[in-house]
């Protein structure tokens, strides 16, 4: 745990040394030629830098875990600086349009656009490496903040590559008017782009069920599910930076100890955690079975056993979200 801290920390500084060094790049690229398409991108790159910086100042906060004012931690201040970085990105992308849309009228020819092509091309390259390693980083460390900054540097790429070969056609063919337009056509892109990353940091704020993370959890309970665990359901599930908050019902044999339900509890717990390699917060509400219940129940040997198990479901992520009522018609059925 500690090895994964400290490089995910590392990832956000490279990618803000790196960042600049890009940055520094192109705002080279725009003193050569006067691009507006070049200058777009340079402010986009400015964006870069603050909002990785504001990544790794979330993800060394998320690292540091849970304490006395946070008892679940400050993984979530992750989803609010992909929020923030998605924020920026737009507001890039309204400077780029504010700065474009009047150039096309003025028509002004940029000029030494073979350096500053040159000098494009090895921040882009340098950008798509680091977009893979952002990406990567961000998937096996679980942090949010670092797969928005990763897609965002991807976005950059992919507008640095179409400015490129505007510019290259503007090299050609000397149109002053095609720079611009370029350099309006990448703002929309960005645009679209910063949305996009916002609209998943909300959607995380807001706890909106991550579909890949619960497939993973069901496909590690129906792996590890014992005759005991006789009914899973109304399962939640939250996502906090690289921990998971995880709580269901279960329906267990009515006979249990505490001593027994702790047990499993702490069972459970662990077998989730390494099939998903991932810090797991688990609570369980206990349900005591029914006389019903016996059809889908696997405990083989049960003195109390009324019906035979002649039913078994598997249990998908939305058999484990399903919300079921659990009726207690009779106050002596528990005590039999």
């Amino acid at each position: 745990m500690k090895n994964e801290y400290e490089r995910a920390v590392l990832a956000t500084y490279v990618s803000v040394i790196i960042g600049l060094l890009i940055c520094l790049l192109k705002f080279a690229g725009f003193y050569l030629t006067d691009s507006r398409a070049i200058l777009s991108d340079a402010l986009e790159s400015i964006i870069n830098v603050f909002a990785a910086s504001f990544a790794a100042y979330a993800v060394r906060l998320t690292r540091q875990g849970a304490d006395k004012d946070h008892p679940y931690g400050k993984g979530r201040i992750e989803y609010f600086s992909a929020g923030f970085e998605g924020g920026l990105i737009s507001l890039a992308g309204i400077v780029i349009l504010y700065e474009s849309i009047p150039q096309i009228f003025l028509g002004n020819t940029p000029q030494k656009l073979d350096q500053g092509i040159f000098l494009i091309v090895i921040g882009t390259v340098m950008n798509a490496v680091l977009g893979f390693y952002l990406v990567r980083a961000g998937k096996k460390y679980h942090s949010q903040a670092l797969m928005a900054d990763g897609h965002h540097v991807y976005s950059d790429v992919v507008t640095s590559l179409g400015m490129i070969i505007g510019l290259v056609v503007v090299y050609f063919t000397r149109i002053p008017w095609l720079d611009p337009v370029i350099a309006s056509i990448m703002a929309v892109w960005i645009l679209i782009s910063g949305f996009k990353i916002l609209r998943s940091s909300i959607n995380r704020l807001m706890d909106r069920v991550n579909l890949q993370s619960l497939s993973q959890i069901a496909q590690s309970m129906e792996k590890n599910r014992t005759p005991e665990m006789i009914r899973p359901h109304k399962l939640r599930l939250r996502e906090s930076g690289p921990s998971l908050l995880l709580d269901f019902h279960l329906i267990i044999p009515r006979y249990y100890t505490v001593k027994r339900m702790h047990d499993l509890e702490t069972e459970c717990a662990r077998l989730i955690s390494e099939d998903i390699n991932r810090h797991l917060d688990l609570l369980l509400h206990y349900d005591p079975c029914i006389d019903d219940n016996c059809r889908f129940c696997q405990m083989k040997e049960c003195n109390i056993r009324s019906q035979k198990c002649d039913i078994k479901h598997e249990w998908t992520s939305g058999y484990l979200q399903s919300d079921i009522e659990h009726p207690f018609e009779d106050t002596d059925e528990f005590s039999r």
